[in-house]
């Protein structure tokens, strides 16, 4: 699930929100870097095209996905998430 808007390039990175998170995160099948971000963030902007990179590079082998804070606050909540980025 690679979303983009209509001036961004497609994605290797998954976004993911409380409705596809167990089935993209906890039941995947190969490891999984998690990005918790939020709007504004500027050390979440600066290592994002790392992510891209990596979740190009190790398609396949690895899958980065990114959860926005603003918009799944139960999973920052449950998975103890205080500071941005958090990569898990």
């Amino acid at each position: 699930m690679n979303t983009t808007t209509p001036n961004e390039h497609p994605s290797a990175i998954v976004k993911v929100d409380t409705s596809n998170f167990s089935e993209e995160v906890l039941q995947s099948a190969e490891p999984v870097i998690v990005d918790f971000w939020k709007n504004g963030c500027q050390p979440c902007d600066m290592i994002a095209p790392f992510l891209e990179q990596i979740a190009t590079e190790l398609a396949g082998k690895v899958k980065v996905v990114k959860i926005n804070k603003a918009e799944n606050p139960e999973l920052v909540a449950r998975y103890g998430v205080r500071g941005y980025p958090t990569l898990a």
